[in-house]
């Protein structure tokens, strides 16, 4: 049995606006994750996952340069973040740095897992 012409052309509109609505949702998304907002989020908690690693890891000098080096950095973004030239940066460009904001948060979280434990009683 042939499926009328008007079905087809209503199937392919409906999928037309479907289409659109998704790239429309898309880019709202991506929106909000390049918005200068949540770079200041991200390096603020950033900022503290390197202080807490710093007091983890109290003896370790490499891992406080480290950490000295990424409080600087955040402090670095977080100026730049809060400027209007920021948000002139071309999308491209910002989601590589989120998403490297993303691995070395990451990075933090995995080497306060390996930390040692401050005492060898179990409590």
């Amino acid at each position: 049995m042939a499926v009328p012409a008007r079905t087809n052309a209503l199937a392919r509109l409906w999928a037309r606006i479907r289409g659109f609505f998704s790239r429309l949702f898309l880019a709202q998304r991506v929106s909000r994750e390049i918005d200068p907002r949540a770079f200041l989020e991200l390096t603020a908690e950033l900022r503290e996952l390197a202080e807490a690693a710093s007091k983890l890891w109290q003896q370790e000098p490499e891992l406080q340069a480290r950490v000295q080096r990424i409080k600087s950095d955040m402090a670095q973004l977080e100026a730049l973040a809060v400027r209007p030239e920021f948000k002139r940066l071309p999308a491209e460009r910002r989601l590589e740095l989120k998403q490297s904001l993303v691995e070395s948060r990451q990075q933090l979280l995995d080497s306060m897992h390996q930390a040692p434990p401050p005492t060898t009683l179990l409590q």
